[in-house]
């Protein structure tokens, strides 16, 4: 699912995203001209939920909000909405793939072998267990980068042939 389209230099919210109950709903609450709190909340939901923001290589949820909350100026007592939680389980269905799922796994074993690797004291692990892990992280490296790229190929893909546009013949085998 698209949440928002660039145009130019200005970005709007997808038609398709509007689709979505309470999306749609966030945006309609909003009644000032120019959505400046629906803003904030889009920013926030897609930060958080979206498995190509640039957050999600901070694994803990609640850590992962705090620093939302402050790049975009939501102050440290603000929270979400119900509604606004809604909408983010709803994104998070709608963006769901393989990929995606591989990729949340693979960011989650990274992460538990930096922290092994960063709080391990030489005196209580073997050498040999520690070369080990270090020797996988290049390899975690180059798969984390594929699951990326295979995520980024699935977004692309459900892109392709909506509104007006037409598939090549073929395309759909």
């Amino acid at each position: 699912m698209k949440l928002i389209e660039f145009d130019g230099m200005e970005f709007k919210i997808a038609d398709e995203a509007l689709l979505v109950r309470p999306i749609r709903e966030l945006f309609l609450k909003d009644k000032t001209q120019r959505k400046e709190a629906f803003w904030k909340q889009i920013s926030y939901l897609w930060f958080m939920c979206d498995p190509r923001s640039t957050y999600q290589y901070i694994i803990d949820s609640d850590e992962r909000s705090e620093e939302i909350k402050k790049q975009e100026g939501l102050g440290e007592d603000w929270q979400p909405s119900d509604l606004l939680k809604e909408a983010m389980d709803c994104y998070r269905k709608q963006t769901i793939t393989t990929s995606a799922i591989l990729l949340e796994g693979m960011r989650k074993g990274i992460d538990k072998l930096s922290t092994f690797l960063g709080t391990t004291d030489f005196t209580d692990k073997t050498v040999a267990s520690m070369t080990s892990a270090l020797r996988q992280i290049p390899e975690l490296a180059r798969a984390l980068v594929e699951a990326e790229k295979s995520l980024a190929k699935d977004f692309a893909t459900d892109d392709k042939a909506r509104g007006t546009a037409q598939k090549a013949v073929g395309e759909d085998v």
